[in-house]
């Protein structure tokens, strides 16, 4: 059948769409130096290849993907962080066109590592933050502001705890990451970028700083994040996904429309299992075919359905770098047995034998090397017996002083 007759009309940007950021063909190209039989030979590689979509104002938009996706790429990209004439494309804030000058003024990006001051308590360091982005205020709004922002990041039972580090005792990893967000957002930015929030945080923790983030988002403000296998409870509080692979896009949408995507792969959810995480392994069985992800990302483009797979059995996309388990005589023995076997001009089909008639037909099928355990009519010339290495250890020196009593010269 013909590519095109498999083409299905996928869904567009949302009619709703109020605000937030916009970006378009995203491509950001870079020159790595390759070695060939003792050459070195530049070779151009795309990080990102021609990424479209949306970030909604009000909403957390979380890019996830396997390892090497460029996920934190465009985190950079559209946080304006990568050298300006690099990344080719564009970028509108609320139906506008900006700069990445003017997205860094307006927005906060909070990285994976936590640049406290260990000797500070939560409320100082954020008062410390304070003064110097808050600008002319006085003091004392400055001071509602935090307290406000405490109450709002659960922080007030930990207001006055340190902030600790590996030799001081301070707050927990969860309360750490939440106080590095209220540095970043006490001046209230439009735009909030966060690079692997839940990185090194235990389940109860991450789902913690994400129900925090939440409320900033439905606060007003843009919140894109990367994400690295979230739990179940922390995609119930993702609006918008943003799927990439090597460099490209695939999928876009709400968590919720995951779920047809995969159906209009061709492909349907096993019951039980995780939408997300089931199109990221669908993602990965197309990187590791002859096809690559390119065909994922034509279909989340044009709406070309990609060919089907060779090990595709309707409904499955397992990946297992296992091999085989070998089968041995006795197993092989064994699945015979379960469908036909015959002895002594008898059949008995679907029967078991006896053991001693399961013993005498794989016998016949075992190595009978001198080396082999199966093998009794000849000694085999490597047994400890057979070299003398017992009778040596048996009659050691050490031993033969321990069996003989030593006479004492002094007597």
């Amino acid at each position: 059948m013909d590519r095109k007759d498999m083409l299905i009309e996928m869904p567009g940007k949302p009619v709703d769409f109020t605000g937030g950021l916009e970006f378009s063909n995203l491509t950001y190209t870079v020159t790595k130096k390759k070695k060939i039989e003792g050459t070195w030979l530049k070779e151009e590689v795309d990080l990102l290849n021609k990424i479209t979509g949306d970030a909604p104002k009000g909403c957390i938009t979380a890019v996830m993907g396997p390892s090497g996706a460029g996920k934190s790429t465009l985190l950079d990209g559209l946080a304006g962080r990568i050298a300006s004439g690099s990344l080719k494309g564009k970028v509108t804030l609320d139906g506008k066109e900006t700069s990445p000058s003017l997205i860094k003024r307006t927005s906060a990006y909070i990285m994976q590592e936590d640049r406290l001051f260990p000797m500070l308590t939560v409320f100082e360091t954020l008062m410390f933050a304070a003064d110097f982005r808050l600008g002319p205020i006085s003091w004392s709004d400055k001071k509602q502001r935090v307290e406000n922002l405490v109450d709002q990041l659960g922080l007030t039972t930990t207001r006055n705890t340190y902030i600790g580090d590996e030799g001081t005792r301070g707050v927990s990893g969860g309360e750490r990451r939440r106080v590095s967000i209220g540095v970043d957002i006490i001046h209230g930015p439009s735009l909030l970028f966060l690079d692997e929030p839940t990185s090194g945080l235990d389940s109860t923790s991450a789902y913690s700083v994400i129900e925090k983030v939440h409320n900033i988002a439905r606060s007003g403000s843009t919140v894109i994040l990367t994400i690295h296998q979230p739990s179940s409870r922390i995609q119930l509080l993702l609006d918008h996904l943003i799927i990439l692979a090597r460099g490209q896009l695939m999928f876009q949408g709400p968590p919720k429309e995951v779920t047809l995507h995969v159906n209009r792969l061709g492909r349907k959810v096993p019951k039980g299992e995780n939408s997300i995480e089931y199109l990221i392994d669908v993602i990965q069985e197309y990187d590791q075919s002859e096809f690559g992800v390119e065909v994922m990302a034509e279909f989340a483009r044009t709406g070309l359905r990609p060919p089907p797979l060779s090990n595709d059995e309707g409904n499955s996309a397992v990946l297992s770098t296992v091999p085989a388990s070998p089968i041995t005589p006795a197993r092989r023995f064994r699945n015979q047995m379960e469908t036909s076997v015959s002895v002594g001009g008898g059949t008995n089909i679907g029967k078991r034998l006896p053991l001693h008639a399961s013993i005498i037909a794989a016998s016949k099928e075992f190595d009978r090397s001198v080396r082999s355990p199966y093998n009794n009519s000849t000694r085999s010339p490597w047994s400890a017996s057979h070299s003398g290495i017992v009778q040596t250890l048996r009659f050691t020196p050490s031993t033969q002083r321990n069996d003989k009593k030593l006479h004492n010269p002094m007597r």
